[in-house]
């Protein structure tokens, strides 16, 4: 109710042509979220990634996004997302190296707003789907507060907390081994290989494949629409 709120609020700057194309789309896109009732198989899921110049979400920056679509447990290599976004002073040297990214690279992508516009684009009304994602959301909020006044309101999944769930049961928010579901050790106990690690668009096809794995694990834990995934 109070995203609904805020999606009107939002719209009706739309009226006066004071926010761009884009987020007018992906405002109008939301306005309703997926009926409870909706099976799997029908809906579309996002697998992104960010990249960032450090792990501080009120200072640091995004330098990339990288995303891929899965419906019917199936992932879509074709309908995919990537973008290197431009910042000119980027500090924490150790964060952008472990990316590959030198400073200079980073110099050449894309502005925040191009690069934030074209995610929405992307993703529309899609159920979004990360890694510990609350981290990643937080990011792209920032990003789109900060030039838009406005936030992300798809539905979120968080792979880590998905795999908790499913198994660990009812108590899967109870304490667990430290490390025991990062990204590299899910992958390790799912049989999916590392690859491309610490890219935004390898990571989140290393992400997608978890995810894979693991609706395929919730369908025989009965979990077969919106309502049961998303515990709506």
């Amino acid at each position: 109710m109070i995203d609904r709120i805020i999606i009107e609020a939002r719209l009706f700057r739309c009226k006066k042509n004071a926010l761009p194309e884009s987020i007018c789309r992906y405002l109008h896109l939301n306005r309703k979220k997926i009926p409870a009732k909706t099976p799997l198989a029908d809906i579309r899921f996002v697998v992104f990634d960010t990249e960032t110049t450090g792990f501080d979400i009120k200072h640091d920056k995004i330098i990339s996004i990288g995303a891929v679509s899965l419906k019917a447990q199936r992932i879509d290599v074709s309908d995919s997302f990537e973008v290197l976004v431009r910042q000119d002073n980027v500090g924490a040297r150790d964060a952008v190296s472990v990316h590959g990214l030198l400073r200079k690279d980073i110099a050449t992508g894309v502005d925040e707003r191009t690069a934030v516009t074209g995610f929405l684009d992307y993703i529309g009304n899609s159920v979004l789907v990360a890694q510990h994602a609350g981290f990643d959301i937080a990011m792209v909020n920032n990003l789109l507060g900060r030039h838009f006044g406005v936030r992300l309101f798809n539905d979120v999944i968080d792979t880590a907390s998905l795999a908790k769930r499913l198994e660990k049961g009812p108590y899967y928010n109870l304490a667990h081994k430290a490390g025991e579901y990062k990204l590299d050790a899910l992958c390790e106990r799912y049989n999916i290989r590392l690859h491309d690690r610490h890219t935004s668009a390898g990571d989140a096809y290393l992400t997608a494949q978890l995810y894979q794995r693991l609706l395929a694990k919730s369908r025989l834990s009965g979990i077969e629409n919106a309502g049961t995934l998303l515990m709506k």
